[in-house]
């Protein structure tokens, strides 16, 4: 997903010379291409994201289209107040890119387990939240923030991300990636567990239990209007998202529908994780985010509904 972000900014930068990109002192091997056609167009910051986030927000106001580069934490967590007073209480232009989101960077720690920025940038006023779960998605992202003007937030994976979507495949908020007319269960994805949830419907279709999947890739002002469509085809929805369970995208799901009669089961992150360290995989199998665990918590809470 870096390097398709980086690819899509450049070319967009050839067609607007107001495209600004900011970086925190890394992402080097990924944005160097930028930097070295665009040099007056990019600028390093150093290890002070705070600073990088006033700057975004001053280059804004000049009428620049800004986004601001690091690991998932460190330009979220790290400037919060920067981003609440500086960009969004202003309206401005801003993208604020992470790479990383979820549990990509295991091995480094909690410190860089990116799993309440959901949460937190979420609840920024004017902010868009884009959480695309795969390589197109990511090019529908960055064409949804090159036209929108109002603050965003790109949620990126760190590597190995496959397609699901074909690339003739049509932009949506949110995507629908397999429709059952007979069935009244959705599996509702969003960022980087995509392949994940794709793997979890091709399971439970071996249970017996047909499901439509979604990857919910944009979360704005028209998130509300969209989910509330879906709701009305399922009456059982399931959310996966590599985030803490509490105040992310299930929340959001759940905040959406609280006067539907759909019911929503949510699947994330549970705190008693933010002690381990390990791999992607490791961390996500203690979480219970493979597709095995997941496919069989959705078939047993399901059959236990259905009685």
């Amino acid at each position: 997903m870096r390097n398709t972000f980086i690819s899509e900014l450049i070319d967009l930068s050839q067609k607007d010379k107001n495209i600004f990109l900011l970086v925190g002192d890394l992402g080097f091997s990924v944005v160097e291409p930028f930097a070295e056609k665009y040099p007056d167009r990019f600028l390093n910051c150093g290890v002070a994201e705070q600073n990088m986030t006033g700057i975004a927000a001053g280059l804004a106001f000049e009428g620049y289209k800004v986004f601001t580069y690091s690991i998932a934490n460190f330009n979220t967590l790290r400037c919060v107040e920067q981003i609440r007073n500086d960009i969004c209480y202003h309206n401005l232009d801003v993208t604020v890119v992470s790479v990383g989101g979820g549990l990509s960077y295991g091995n480094l720690g909690y410190s860089h387990h990116a799993v309440q920025d959901i949460a937190i940038m979420g609840i920024m006023p004017n902010i868009s939240l884009l959480l695309p779960g795969d390589h197109i998605e990511t090019k529908w992202c960055m064409e949804y923030a090159y036209k929108n003007k109002n603050p965003k937030y790109l949620r990126l994976g760190k590597t190995g991300e496959i397609n699901v979507h074909d690339k003739n495949d049509l932009f949506s908020r949110i995507s629908c990636i397999y429709a059952d007319e007979n069935s009244d269960v959705a599996i509702m994805s969003t960022s980087n567990m995509l392949g994940t949830a794709n793997k979890v419907r091709d399971e439970i279709a071996n249970d017996g239990i047909n499901a439509s999947l979604y990857s919910v890739l944009i979360i704005d002002s028209c998130f509300n209007v969209e989910i509330k469509k879906i709701s009305q085809k399922n009456k059982y929805i399931f959310t996966i998202e590599e985030h803490l369970d509490v105040l992310g995208f299930g929340s959001i799901v759940k905040k959406s529908l609280e006067l539907e009669n759909s019911k929503v089961i949510s699947f994330g992150i549970d705190h008693s994780l933010n002690n381990k360290v390990g791999s992607q995989n490791f961390l996500r199998d203690i979480a219970g985010l493979n597709s095995k665990y997941l496919s069989q918590q959705i078939a047993i809470i399901y059959n236990k509904i259905k009685r």
